[in-house]
């Protein structure tokens, strides 16, 4: 069975939202091409905090030596976001999300923020979460903000599997939950937010992709399959991964042309993979987001992709070999 894109998605949202959407994704397409370089990105990432409910192998969150390399306890406060939104509003900037390697629906005002995001006139306002956390109430508050995708992460169709994976995880009640925020968009009457599903393979679930995919697609408005990650460039994840993985030759990544990722603790970054602290381009407070955009480091970043250089860069090379992080 064919799985229902997230491309099929954002041409939902082309049509409700109409011709500024569509102009906002041909200049996307455009970036991903390296045929349009922005005065600032297209994309914000906001990783508001690290905290997570569950303890996934495949993340940081899952590996205490991980945690400890790469976490932090800050989080990002509504007043930052506040100046983050005002400075993507005076550039136009289109797309912006609020997740990163935690459970953003931790945060109570995270709803306060999709429709803060609204009001400074983003156009695609994207999330994920594991799920576990969504209530009544919660969906009636995203359901109200203005939110155009979210996305459940799943990885398994059995709850045998999936507690191998979403460690702490409740299958049954994160799949209730799944359905919940489903009829309470059908109640409505909406369309809005595309709903998604996400299976992360590996080792572990392989098994598993095409029985999710049944389960899932007459369900949801989209599904993502996507090939396991390494969580940092170094040490061996082969228990979960599927195949041994060489460098891409094409390799082009599409991401330091699209987005700027901001974590709680400030550090802004060029990619959205788990090991990004490699690539920090700034901080958020000692220089504006433009400033870092397009500081000598970022233009670099684009520049060695745009012309294939990206066995360079280690963190690159090692990214390569995972086929790329999520575009």
């Amino acid at each position: 069975m064919t799985p229902k894109t997230e491309g099929q998605a954002v041409e939902t949202l082309a049509r409700i939202k109409g011709a500024p959407f569509r102009a906002y994704r041909e200049r996307w397409d455009r970036v991903n091409t390296f045929d349009l370089e922005t005065d600032f990105p297209m994309f914000l990432h906001i990783e508001p905090n690290y905290k997570c409910n569950f303890e996934c192998p495949m993340c940081t969150q899952g590996n205490p030596e991980l945690k400890a390399k790469f976490g932090y306890d800050e989080q990002i406060t509504s007043d930052q976001v506040a100046a983050i939104l005002e400075e993507g509003r005076r550039h136009g900037c289109p797309s912006i999300s609020f997740q990163g390697d935690n459970e953003p629906f931790l945060i109570k005002a995270l709803p306060d923020w999709f429709a803060m995001a609204r009001d400074a006139g983003f156009l695609d306002i994207m999330v994920n979460t594991n799920g576990s956390v969504m209530t009544p109430r919660l969906a009636e508050r995203i359901l109200d903000s203005g939110l155009t995708r979210i996305r459940f992460s799943l990885d398994a169709v059995t709850r045998e599997t999936y507690e191998k994976i979403r460690l702490k995880g409740d299958f049954n009640k994160v799949r209730r939950n799944i359905r919940m925020f489903l009829e309470a968009r059908a109640e409505r009457g909406a369309e809005l937010p595309v709903v998604g599903v996400n299976f992360v393979k590996m080792a572990v679930n392989a098994h598993e992709v095409e029985p999710f995919i049944a389960e899932w697609n007459d369900k949801v408005d989209f599904i993502v399959i996507q090939d396991f990650m390494t969580p940092d460039i170094e040490g061996d994840y082969a228990e979960l991964d599927i195949e041994n993985r060489e460098p891409v030759d094409d390799f082009k990544c599409a991401q330091p042309w699209q987005r700027l990722y901001i974590r709680g603790n400030g550090d802004v970054t060029a990619c959205c993979a788990m090991f990004n602290k490699y690539l920090k381009l700034g901080e958020l407070g000692k220089n504006s987001l433009q400033e870092i955009w397009q500081s000598k480091a970022a233009s670099d970043l684009r520049r060695l992709h745009k012309e294939g250089r990206y066995r360079e860069n280690a963190v690159c090379l090692k990214c390569s070999k995972n086929g790329g992080a999520e575009a």
